[in-house]
């Protein structure tokens, strides 16, 4: 089949930790035998960003018209990003037109790309699918007025869920369940898997004598890596690394690691720690939970909806994101048993074969040929 693909967050050489899970899910489908185009609208305002050499081994054709991106601002009873949305419609359809492009269907990732691809492409009668990977969609609501809210959703031929929290949200909003592939985010096996622990901490010269713990994610609130700093920043022979960037950066004596690191750097992190952290308060799927287990690392996470449907306390302690007495017993509980360590270590890896991302891939397609046919 000929996908299209619309996505505005996709790896490019001026960013290219941006949407790598978009990336690594795409990547897939022609190695199944599919032509894919991707569709990336770029920010006009990045011109200047600081270019790499690569992102990465590109199996798609892959176009990158320029937008204008005017925020996210509500003024009244208007939010700003709907210049955004248009201008992005408008380099869809141009590139499209320009380049004759022919697909047997779009696959959009996050909601807002597909309202942006099912407005963009009425006139081709293509079903258009969409992935749906953000944390809350009511969040998103407030964004588009009402009735194009409504409208936008029922053009869309079929949703892929990560989560059942989403599903739910979906069919709050009217769809029919019918029309939902609930399917959790998934991991390349090439490359997220279980190291060395030694060979990794002296490659990135991190301490020999101390547990490490992990986090990876935006250094936000809701992500909570001040959180995770204070609860183990009076733990005896404890050190911290933390994987990413964002207004909440964690410093301190207990901090040994603090980068934001290209995507091919976070296994080999992940393989150097003891235990993976990670406070949330909100996901859709998390692809950080899902790389850490693939690694081997028991996990600390949340006791919310979105997480318990990837975890299970064969591999992970999940408590209230908000208390860190709570995070650090987990830690302690974890780190001063060696025995529970390592059984929850092997029970992480032998979960994590359930999310392999070749299979979730072909899953998707399989769903998408269904809804097709009918």
């Amino acid at each position: 089949m000929k996908i299209l693909v619309v996505s505005n967050i996709y790896p490019s050489f001026k960013y290219p930790a941006s949407g790598v899970f978009v990336y690594n899910l795409i990547q897939q489908f022609p190695k199944l035998g599919h032509e894919v185009t991707v569709i990336s609208p770029e920010n006009i305002l990045s011109i200047g960003a600081k270019k790499v050499k690569s992102y990465g081994v590109e199996n798609c054709t892959v176009y990158r018209p320029f937008s204008f991106s005017a925020s996210n601002k509500q003024i009244g009873s208007f939010n700003t990003y709907r210049i955004t949305e248009l201008a992005q419609i408008k380099g869809i359809q141009r590139t499209v037109a320009k380049h004759n492009l022919e697909f047997d269907f779009v696959y959009a990732h996050f909601m807002m790309n597909g309202f942006i691809a099912v407005n963009a492409l009425k006139k081709y009668k293509k079903p258009v699918f969409v992935a749906i990977g953000e944390s809350d969609l009511p969040l998103l609501t407030k964004m588009y007025p009402k009735d194009y809210f409504e409208q936008s959703i029922r053009l869309i031929s079929g949703f892929v869920a990560v989560s059942s929290k989403l599903r739910n949200q979906l069919i709050g909003y009217g769809v029919p369940e019918s029309k939902i592939f609930l399917k959790p985010n998934a991991v390349d096996f090439t490359k997220f898997y279980q190291r060395d622990k030694a060979e990794m901490r002296k490659k990135y010269k991190l301490p020999m004598d101390l547990k490490l713990v992990a986090f990876v994610g935006r250094f936000m609130d809701h992500k909570g890596p001040l959180r995770v700093l204070e609860a183990v920043q009076n733990l005896d022979n404890v050190g911290a690394l933390f994987m990413g960037k964002g207004p909440q950066e964690p410093t301190g004596p207990s901090v040994v690691f603090n980068e934001s690191v290209p995507s091919y750097k976070i296994p080999e992190l992940l393989s150097a720690a003891d235990v993976f952290v990670l406070p949330t308060q909100r996901e859709g799927s998390c692809n950080a939970i899902a790389e850490a287990i693939a690694c081997g690392l028991p996990v600390v996470s949340s006791n919310i909806p979105e997480v318990m449907d990837q975890c299970n306390p064969s591999f992970s302690i999940l408590v209230d994101p908000l208390d860190v007495k709570a995070i650090k017993s987990a830690i302690e509980s974890i780190l001063g048993d060696e025995v529970k360590s390592t059984e929850m270590s092997n029970n992480a890896l032998e979960h994590s074969k359930n999310f392999e991302i070749g299979e979730r891939a072909s899953s998707i397609l399989d769903f998408i040929k269904s809804m097709m046919e009918e």
